[in-house]
């Protein structure tokens, strides 16, 4: 394999990978016009359950995906690292290799977005209206 075979395949999974992350913001934006609708006009519970079982399987989706990305990311530096071992490398593999080779599951940035729209969706759920 080359250095271009390897871009060739990170470029092609992150093509679909933006249509699903793209569907993704949509379930999450349905997801905020429910608890939205729950916050304003109140539900019964298991309205409120079925909202928030709702909006926690979206994140867990987006979540996955994520998990997924970064898990390609570190697989593409240790392929572009395979590479360079028989050939030189473009000082941008080389880039990505020391920024992805050692990639986490989920960053904390990641982990924050994920967590501040399951805390939004949720006390809109779950907190009372005033007044």
């Amino acid at each position: 394999m080359s250095e271009l075979d390897m871009w060739n395949i990170l470029s092609a999974f992150m093509s679909g990978n933006a249509v699903w992350f793209l569907g993704y913001v949509v379930a999450t934006w349905l997801g905020f016009r429910m608890t939205s609708n729950v916050y304003a006009n109140g539900a019964p519970i298991v309205g409120k359950v079925l909202v928030s079982v709702y909006c926690l399987s979206v994140s867990a989706f987006m979540c996955t995906l994520m998990v997924n990305t970064n898990g390609l990311f570190r697989d593409v530096a240790a392929g572009l690292t395979n590479v360079g071992e028989t050939q030189a490398l473009s000082g941008a593999a080389q880039a990505f290799v020391a920024q992805a080779g050692n990639a986490p599951d989920m960053n904390p940035i990641q982990m924050a977005f994920i967590a501040s729209i399951i805390l939004m969706q949720l006390l809109q759920v779950w907190i009372k209206k005033p007044g």
